[in-house]
């Protein structure tokens, strides 16, 4: 059946494909069915156990292992080590193991790390029936900077607990991707694992033990594909580690048989932690201090996560964003204000940890904090605001900001009493003077840019004036903040790239934009120093490790002399070897300041263009010239830099006409990439303002805000359903000119990165479904029904 499948199959490609496409397909079949016999010839690692008393430690390739009278305790990678030097994290798995010593209860293995400078020796002993040792020792060979160091255990998904001194909770069900459970920067001693399902309820309670003060606690959940669940301990404090050797850690792993072993040792800790959370509080309250929690509060609908603190165009990602994800500028520069007026803040960003409602309710409830920070916007409103109202339940004080000018009205807050008070505007300062206000015990009339209830009267205070943006610190980019996730690199960038802020505002007047009229409260243009820049971008690459740069400014290409001053500094530095990015407007530039950034490393440039007719950039307000753009967007691509282009269907006079030339002269500009969206008016924008006038907005459904795949608006010629079919065949058209330009040695080459970066079957089955979209789908797939196009 197999052999007559295969040659109908052989038959029917070689009628219509050609005897090039058969042979191709051969040799890729018989590349993978050799790769399948490759790894069955594969010699396997050593399995050497180490056995006492039904404990078993099992070393088999590359990993340790513990079983108990022939169950296993730990999965796949067992004990290991994981390393982060500047960004970068290096596993044990992925070392040179070699066995130095073995007895009946003793193990000593040396584990050189490939890509560091780094050896380290693990002498695991088992002690008795309910305890094992496992110390390490590390050499260093050269001088190396380290930021943190983790001691994990992959465990059982059987467990259905996990425990970190006085602290338990369950693990939840498997998903699709990491999730960080628990990661506190109070120290621990005991980070374990309880209450095994009951078909594997003779399993022991499993717990690492340190007397490490340093230790900090890491809880985490693989995805869905990894059976196993992961504890461990690790060491955050960055560290210069010169040449010699270091005693890094001992652990004890204990297996209790007993409950009630482990619960003297949690009631143990937890009236230790009560003894020091009395004392805090008298600390606290000697020194008036007040815990402030920031937070971008998780938004997922239907498997799919937001975009909210950080962006401009709040919405639902779809998969055409691949891993996109904006840094919250707003929140973290107040998180890092308040630290430095010595305010005890911390930061969560619960969407780029991928935390959902109830995980984020377990994990804040169980953090000691007052004040809870949230930035919400028009999209997400509803979701924000329902879980903000959980949240009040427990007693947190909530402070809610953002770029949503429904939240900017007094009776919002006299509707909405779980709210202790808004800032509206941008709201670092204004949240500063509100927190040494309220520790203070002030007036809070002061505070510029604040609404609170004043005994059943809400007030709205003065707005803040537009301040000076260099008396921002840099935004808090501290451990509680998942750094390495944040992604905005145009231009397939190197990773890890950081993003960072040159300005803020915009002098331009678009009718459509929602920063500076919601958040800016008018079109106020800030630059900060280019040295101080500088010595971010310095700061960022050669003490954090990042290798490129995204400038997420409004516009960033405002001034001249400022732009070569920008340049001159980078060179100067010898930073332009790091590959950065900006957004930036085309008509700013010219022949001099694009030379310039090339040599300066400018790697990427994303332009907003909107669209290919001048009339309706003009209505619009943007007023931008358009041929003048053209001209220096082709300039971009001759120097060799990526450019990016953005375009939108909605502006006041859209017709099918419109649209079809817009997509044409996107086409035609043939940029590296490209993004269309469907033009979505919020509210406090004039734009907004001018659809309600005209009854141009058909939905004040606010969770349909996001431009993605609904539209809110209708126009002259267009109805709502217009503007999405014109956006979906826009993609699909641009989908299909991406394929034509790749042409078939790009096919071969994507083949190739597909097979190297993810695996064989991977890359068959890619490649399978492109062939059958050419052929079968392709006319079908560019023919929507009822596009205006």
């Amino acid at each position: 059946m197999f052999l007559r499948d295969n040659f109908q199959e052989f038959k029917i490609n070689l009628k219509t494909r050609g005897v090039i496409y058969v042979f191709w397909k051969g040799i890729k079949y018989t590349l993978f069915v050799l790769k399948i016999l490759l790894d069955k010839l594969k010699p396997k690692s050593p399995q050497i156990p180490l056995m006492k008393d039904g404990i078993e430690i099992v070393y088999f390739r590359n990993s340790i292992n513990i079983l108990y009278n022939g169950c296993e305790i730990t999965k796949g990678a067992g004990l290991n080590i994981a390393i982060n030097t500047l960004g970068i994290w290096t596993a044990s798995t992925k070392a040179d193991w070699q066995i130095l010593e073995e007895q009946k209860k003793y193990l000593k293995v040396k584990i050189i790390f490939r890509e560091l400078p780094i050896s380290q020796i693990w002498i695991i002993k088992v002690e008795n029936e309910e305890q094992i040792s496992w110390h390490v020792t590390m050499h260093v060979e050269e001088w190396l900077h380290i930021d943190e160091i983790r001691a994990v255990c992959f465990v059982n998904s059987a467990y259905r607990s996990w425990i970190a001194d006085y602290q338990q909770a369950d693990f939840p069900r498997s998903r699709g991707h990491w999730q960080n459970l628990f990661m506190n920067a109070q120290p621990v001693s005991i980070i374990g694992v309880r209450f095994p399902i009951e078909s594997q309820s003779f399993l022991p309670l499993l717990a690492l033990e340190t007397q490490n003060e340093s230790f900090l606690p890491i809880v985490q959940s693989p995805p869905s594909d990894n059976n196993a669940n992961l504890i461990g301990l690790r060491m955050a404090n960055e560290k210069n580690y010169f040449e010699e050797s270091y005693n890094l850690f001992s652990i004890k792993i204990n297996l209790f048989k007993e409950e009630s072993l482990i619960d003297a040792k949690i009631e143990s800790r937890r009236k230790e932690h009560l003894i020091a959370l009395q004392k805090e509080n008298i600390s606290q309250k000697k020194n008036k201090k007040l815990n402030f929690l920031l937070a971008n509060l998780p938004w997922q609908r239907e498997g799919k996560w937001g975009v909210r603190a950080g962006s401009r165009w709040p919405h639902i990602n779809d998969s055409s964003e691949g891993s996109y994800l904006p840094f919250p500028f707003f929140l973290a520069y107040a998180t890092s204000l308040l630290q430095k007026h010595n305010i005890n803040a911390l930061m969560i960003d619960a969407i780029a940890e991928k935390n959902t409602a109830d995980e984020f309710l377990k994990r804040i409830l169980s953090m000691d904090f007052e004040y809870l920070v949230a930035e919400t916007s028009i999209p997400s409103f509803y979701d924000d605001m329902a879980l903000l109202k959980k949240i009040s339940l427990a007693g947190v004080k909530i402070i809610l900001c953002g770029p949503n000018a429904e939240i900017y009205q007094p009776h919002f807050l006299k509707e909405n009493t779980f709210i202790s008070f808004i800032l509206f505007g941008e709201y670092e300062f204004s949240l500063l003077d509100l927190a040494q206000t309220l520790i203070e015990g002030k007036d809070l009339s002061k505070v510029n840019g604040l609404i609170y209830d004043n005994n059943g009267v809400i007030v709205k205070n003065h707005h803040r004036e537009p301040f000076d943006i260099n008396l921002l610190p840099w935004p808090y980019r501290g451990e509680s903040l998942p750094m390495n996730l944040y992604l905005d690199a145009p231009g397939e960038m190197l990773t890890p790239s950081v993003q960072i802020l040159a300005s803020r505002g915009c002098p331009f007047k678009c009718k459509f934009c929602l920063w500076p009229q919601v958040l800016y409260q008018g079109h106020h243009y800030r630059a900060r120093d280019v040295k101080d820049v500088v010595d971010e971008m310095e700061y960022l690459a050669l003490e954090k490790g990042f290798k490129s740069f995204y400038f997420d400014d409004d516009t960033f290409n405002v001034g001249k002399e400022r732009m070569l001053s920008f340049c001159r500094e980078i060179k100067k530095r010898g930073l332009n070897e790091f590959q950065w990015a900006i957004m930036a407007r085309p008509d700013l530039m010219d022949e001099e300041i694009l030379v310039n950034m090339k040599e300066a490393g400018l790697w990427a440039i994303k332009y907003g263009v909107e669209s290919a007719t001048q009339s309706l950039l003009d209505s619009i307000g943007k007023s931008m010239d358009l041929i003048r753009s053209e001209r220096m967007i082709r300039l971009s691509k001759r120097l060799g830099i990526k450019v990016h282009l953005t375009f939108t269907f909605g502006l006041p006079g859209e017709t099918e006409d419109t649209i079809k030339q817009t997509i044409k002269y996107a086409k035609e500009l043939d940029p590296f990439s490209l993004q269309f969206s469907i033009l979505t008016p919020f509210p406090g924008t004039s734009y907004y303002n001018y659809l309600e006038r005209e009854g141009s907005i058909v939905s004040k459904d606010f969770s349909s805000y996001d431009g993605h795949s609904k539209s809110v608006i209708k126009l002259k010629d267009l109805a709502p359903e217009d503007l999405e079919a014109a956006k979906e065949k826009a993609c699909r058209m641009w989908a299909d000119h991406l394929r034509k330009r790749r042409g078939f040695l790009g096919d071969i080459e994507r083949f190739y990165y597909y097979t190297k970066n993810k695996n064989l079957s991977y890359s068959l089955k890619k490649t399978i479904g492109y062939f059958k979209y050419v052929i079968f789908e392709r006319k079908k797939y560019l023919n929507i029904k009822n596009s205006p196009l």
